[in-house]
């Protein structure tokens, strides 16, 4: 089957990168969310968002009306959109992702989804399995996110990966979406081990392996311990998590929390980190977050717990193929991840490298704007390796 990019975009369609606001974390995640057919309701919500607070209080007001129309999906996209700035320990966050599966279940965008819990370490993972257009399916392709992801985000990716003739697994590891909502099971740099669990459920090998974001360390940790891992995509390279959490907040800041880590100033990092978090709205979301995810009760051992998800001694345990992808403007993965990323992987049976730029309109994190174009190339890759 040869694949054209036009084959996708009934699933991923092309949307603009807009400037819907001032700041450039909610701009992006404004542009992530943007709902086709809903451009003009999220640039609304982008002009009355002046706090953090008002994200979540627009974007529950916008889920409300759209189920009351009856439109279910967008309903959904809303309601995951409202959760992302919401307060781990809110009691209207389990309210809003009760309504947010409620309405993806019953979305007809949903009908052709089988929903599975795995077994894992005594508790389960979430997910859902897609079957290909047509059998025999010429392979598997297993599909997860990153640090803030819902398995049902990747939905019109699964499906445009089904087309293409390839069973799909997508699902939440630890400490994402479901698993971690209804499980309180907290993420681990050993993604091997819920891999693991997932290809003994549907008992699969040879598998095409696809992670989005931190998912792009996550999935190369993976292949490093699992050889029923045949091909893995880094979508987009993410080798060092600290590195990426540390310079969020500026270099000099990023280098004394590096240190006072080193020194094992704990107590220092918590009261100077709770201080910042008293007046920076951001600085406070990030770390609760960030606590919530990787089931830490302080900053600091958040921000030690962010140090085990550095692939610069896995790297060179990969044997598979690998396709390792880039964004040319990503405002929270650093440039030089990339390409150190590249360098190290000298055992891998191929080394596939690409950065997606502001004239593909995909150069955002993990390409917003243009994510067929980036599937586009993922399916074309893992095509040329399958055979």
């Amino acid at each position: 089957m040869t694949m054209q990019q036009s084959d996708l975009l009934r699933f991923l369609p092309i949307r603009e990168y807009r400037l819907l606001h001032a700041n450039p974390e909610i701009n992006y995640q404004l542009n992530r969310f943007l709902v086709p057919g809903a451009e003009a309701i999220v640039a609304g919500i982008g002009a009355r968002i002046r706090t953090l607070p008002d994200w979540p209080a627009e974007f529950l007001a916008a889920a409300g009306d759209s189920e009351r129309q009856g439109d279910l999906a967008r309903a959904a996209a809303f309601y995951r959109a409202a959760l992302f700035f919401m307060r781990p320990a809110d009691p209207a966050t389990r309210e809003a992702f009760d309504r947010f599966i409620d309405c993806f279940d019953r979305s007809p965008s949903a009908s052709a989804i089988e929903r599975f819990r795995a077994p894992y370490a005594g508790s389960g993972l979430h997910g859902f399995r897609m079957r290909a257009s047509e059998a025999p399916a010429r392979g598997s392709v297993v599909i997860f996110g990153g640090f803030d992801s819902h398995a049902e985000e990747f939905l019109a990716l699964g499906n445009a990966v089904t087309v293409q003739g390839y069973d799909v697994v997508i699902f939440d590891g630890p400490g994402q979406g479901t698993t971690l909502m209804r499980e309180s099971l907290p993420m681990t740099p050993e993604w091997e081990r819920p891999v693991a669990a997932i290809l003994d459920h549907f008992d699969l090998s040879g598998v095409n392996l696809i992670g989005i974001s931190l998912g792009g360390y996550l999935a190369l940790r993976a292949a490093a311990f699992e050889p029923r891992i045949a091909r893995v995509v880094a979508c987009d390279a993410l080798l060092d998590l600290f590195d990426c959490v540390a310079a969020n907040r500026g270099a000099l800041r990023g280098r004394m929390l590096d240190l006072a880590l080193r020194l094992r100033l704990g107590a220092v990092v918590d009261r100077v980190v709770r201080r910042i978090m008293a007046h920076d709205e951001f600085a406070r979301w990030a770390v609760e977050h960030g606590m919530h995810v990787m089931g830490r009760a302080t900053p600091a051992a958040f921000f030690e717990a962010s140090r085990h998800y550095n692939g610069r001694a896995i790297s060179r345990e990969v044997r598979q193929d690998v396709f390792v992808m880039a964004a040319a403007e990503d405002h929270l993965v650093p440039h030089w991840q990339f390409f150190e990323q590249m360098a190290l992987l000298s055992r891998a049976r191929s080394v596939t490298g690409e950065i997606l730029t502001r004239q593909d309109n995909a150069q955002a994190h993990c390409h917003v704007g243009n994510l067929s174009l980036a599937v586009f190339r993922i399916m074309r890759w893992i095509e040329a390796h399958d055979q």
